[in-house]
């Protein structure tokens, strides 16, 4: 009798699980490929914040889209910073046919730091915060004193300079 309560109680919570998570899905995963841009690196992290949550508690199904939010931000933070640690990884054949300067540039973050030294101090400050701190634009229009709306396009500005930066350094060393 008790194996059978157990039973009746697994399928509820199954069905409440799998009800909770298809309301839930759409919106954590358009949240994750915001911030990650890729789609497979999204549906990996949605994934994975499902695992972690399922892990962790006994009924999901209570917890809020903000919480499931809160801990896929902590999963990709946690995959940055592991990159980050581990620097970027290139398979071995990509690395071989590729010719020597190309394996420089790939395998070499001052090429991109270069850049990026390049940019006025606003502008790298306002790329630091965003892209690399994760700061919304509120909290970095906060922290540099400055109005969302010229966050906005201090953000642009800076992206736009450091991408023609880039080509014209590739353009350089194409040159030479």
């Amino acid at each position: 009798m008790k194996k059978l309560k157990q039973l009746l109680n697994f399928k509820t919570n199954e069905k409440q699980l799998s009800l909770w998570c298809n309301q839930t899905w759409p919106e954590l995963y358009r949240y994750i490929y915001n911030r990650v841009q890729n789609r497979e690196e999204a549906e990996d992290v949605t994934q994975e914040t499902y695992m972690k949550i399922l892990a962790k508690y006994s009924y999901p199904e209570l917890l809020s889209i903000a919480y499931l939010k809160t801990t896929a931000l902590n999963i990709i933070r946690d995959r940055w910073r592991r990159k980050r640690t581990s620097g970027t990884q290139v398979p071995l054949e990509e690395a071989l046919l590729a010719g020597e300067n190309e394996i420089s540039k790939v395998l070499d973050s001052t090429y991109i730091e270069e850049a990026l030294r390049q940019l006025p101090k606003d502008q790298q400050t306002v790329l630091e915060l965003r892209l690399i701190n994760s700061y919304s634009r509120a909290e970095t229009a906060q922290k540099m004193n400055k109005s969302e709306d010229a966050i906005r396009g201090l953000q642009y500005r800076a992206i736009r300079k450091l991408r023609e930066l880039m080509l014209n350094n590739l353009k350089e060393e194409n040159r030479t």
